[in-house]
């Protein structure tokens, strides 16, 4: 759930709703934007009944409790219902709470070309190897990026011929000698 604050509001969340008093005070706590007086409007309780009747039956759009944690509460997309009530401006700081609170997600490489993709802990591995054959044992390496594409394209002509050595066996050796011409080098050998 992502934890709000807007105009240096903390807006506090409660069973997986948000606070619309919080709000209230977040937008300026005008008696015309009151909680009370966006819950009768016939929208908002139209809104409350599409939720409702979508939301799986365990999950409430709205909670009003009294107490000391007292207060309204509401799901996402009544906060939303409601910022825009108030105001455009508004609206838009609710807005850009909740993206600034949802952490990123990074994007995942594309990959072209492969044949079929390699896990990430494949990938170390592989790297880790032809690394030891090629003597490196530093954990930091200087490698010059036209030597990495040779690797990278190595890797990937390896991937194919593994591919096909699953299909014709007996092109075992020949797969082993282009890999080793392509290089140039003799991976795992003195």
């Amino acid at each position: 759930m992502a934890h709000l604050i807007i105009s240096s509001k903390d807006i506090r969340t409660l069973d997986g709703l948000y606070s619309l008093n919080d709000l209230h005070k977040a937008a300026g706590s005008e008696s015309r934007h009151l909680p009370a007086q966006f819950l009768r409007n016939q929208q908002t309780k139209e809104l409350i009944a599409e939720i409702e009747n979508y939301a799986n039956s365990h999950s409430l759009a709205v909670n009003t409790n009294q107490g000391r944690s007292g207060g309204t509460w509401v799901c996402k997309e009544l906060v939303y219902a409601y910022a825009m009530w108030i105001s455009p401006k508004f609206n838009l700081q609710v807005i850009r709470a909740f993206d600034q609170a949802q952490p990123e997600q990074p994007q995942e490489p594309i990959q072209q070309g492969l044949s079929a993709t390699i896990q990430d802990d494949e990938k170390l591995k592989l790297i880790n190897d032809i690394a030891q054959s090629l003597g490196i044992t530093e954990s930091i390496v200087v490698v010059p990026a036209a030597d990495i594409m040779n690797m990278v394209e190595t890797i990937r002509k390896y991937q194919i011929a593994v591919d096909q050595l699953q299909t014709n066996p007996l092109r075992i050796d020949e797969t082993i000698e282009r890999v080793k011409n392509t290089t140039g080098r003799h991976f795992g050998e003195g």
